[in-house]
């Protein structure tokens, strides 16, 4: 998909890895964004920063706590009236909570699910839409184990697997939506939130972390070339690339089978 003239939401936009989606949406001609997030103070002026970088109107900020079923249904007809139209979501919006494991849920997972079925329903081809593109972003974490983050680690599975399920061709023939996924490294952004969830902050010096802009990079290329439900890895600084999890289940070792007779 070309960006160009396209019109995008961004959730969890006011700041950090959601701001650098959306000033690099502008950069490649995005017509418009609209930036959801639940901090004001912030939002605003992370829209009012884009617009003098890139013109009036371009980014419209609307405030919203995205864990409010009723709020975020109506913010997000609210930004589609704005835009008149919606070609990508960025589902960005996530925290990491594990003193509040419910919170991290509601935030990770409960949200973006109803956000990924809010995007499909007004862009799905079966339905009089044009298609067009979620982009859920997940992290690192969402890959393998992390023992010191369960709960962070276990809500970007989720993220993962619901990406992949929905970009299945049972719902891609019908809709036209393609859902991707960006997992996201550590980021200079999101150092000091891994310090105060850690344990053992110390394990962080194994990892290099790396600029919003080099993450923001690498969504642009996913949104132009990624395949329906690839995932795309952005780590260390360098360029994204993508990894395949398998479709199928691992095979029984002998012993296994020895142990079932």
């Amino acid at each position: 998909m070309q960006i160009k003239d396209k019109r995008a939401i961004v959730t969890g936009a006011a700041s950090n890895l959601g701001l650098a989606f959306s000033r690099e949406l502008l950069r490649n001609g995005t017509v418009r964004v609209v930036l959801i997030d639940n901090r004001e103070e912030e939002g605003k002026e992370a829209s009012e920063k884009l617009n003098l970088e890139f013109g009036r109107n371009r980014a419209i900020f609307l405030r919203c706590d995205v864990t409010r079923s009723a709020d975020f249904n109506a913010t997000f007809k609210d930004a589609i009236n704005i835009l008149g139209g919606l070609d990508i979501l960025i589902n960005n919006a996530g925290v990491i909570n594990e003193a509040d494991f419910a919170n991290a849920i509601d935030v990770n997972v409960t949200a973006l699910i109803r956000s990924t079925l809010l995007g499909i329903q007004q862009m799905r081809k079966d339905s009089g839409g044009k298609g067009g593109v979620v982009l859920n972003v997940s992290s690192i974490a969402g890959l393998w184990a992390l023992p010191q983050l369960p709960v962070y680690s276990t809500t970007k599975h989720a993220v993962v697997n619901f990406s992949r399920s929905f970009a299945q061709p049972y719902h891609y023939q019908k809709t036209g939506v393609r859902v991707i996924v960006l997992c996201p490294g550590l980021t200079e952004a999101n150092l000091d939130d891994f310090r105060t969830n850690l344990s053992d902050p110390e394990v962080l010096q194994k990892y290099q972390p790396q600029r919003v802009e080099s993450v923001a990079h690498g969504l642009v290329y996913a949104i132009r070339c990624a395949q329906n439900g690839s995932i795309w890895i952005s780590e260390q600084g360098k360029p994204v690339y993508e990894v395949q999890l398998s479709d199928t289940l691992p095979q029984k070792t002998d012993q296994v089978e020895e142990q079932l007779i």
